[in-house]
């Protein structure tokens, strides 16, 4: 003969109330530059050299679903061409490095990049002049 299991009353508790609400994360907004992506375009691929075929990649930190990084972190990375896949497409996709050694080399990359934007005299007007803490400031 089957019975229905019973269960204790006395097991069942109801579920604590939160007595403290944790304080929202307040992301900063990610700065956005038409001029300054050009700019960035326009500089030689920072992993392989060659130039004319940069794009301006993002760095992959900061980004996530439905988050786009900020235009700080870009550096120049060659595009695919017919025959060729650009390191930014191979970057990506992680034929290049690991994704440690990209985490390492991006925001040197970018912060290499800011600097040659600036000391080449392309900085957009509108954009603010970039400071980091004080560590990379241009």
């Amino acid at each position: 003969e089957y019975r229905m299991p019973q269960a204790n009353p006395e097991a069942i508790r109801a579920p604590a109330v939160i007595t403290t609400a944790a304080a929202p994360v307040v992301k900063a907004e990610p700065i956005r530059s038409d001029a300054y992506r050009r700019a960035v375009a326009g500089l030689p691929c920072v992993i392989c050299g060659i130039a004319g075929h940069s794009q301006a990649a993002h760095g992959s930190d900061g980004k996530g679903m439905g988050l786009k990084a900020c235009d700080m972190t870009l550096f120049p990375a060659c595009a695919d061409r017919p025959g060729i896949r650009g390191c930014h497409s191979q970057l990506d996709q992680g034929a290049l490095y690991p994704k440690h050694a990209r985490r390492l080399l991006e925001p040197t990359w970018a912060a290499d990049t800011r600097r040659k934007i600036f000391m080449m005299g392309l900085w957009p007007k509108t954009l603010p002049t970039w400071q980091e803490g004080g560590r990379d400031a241009i």
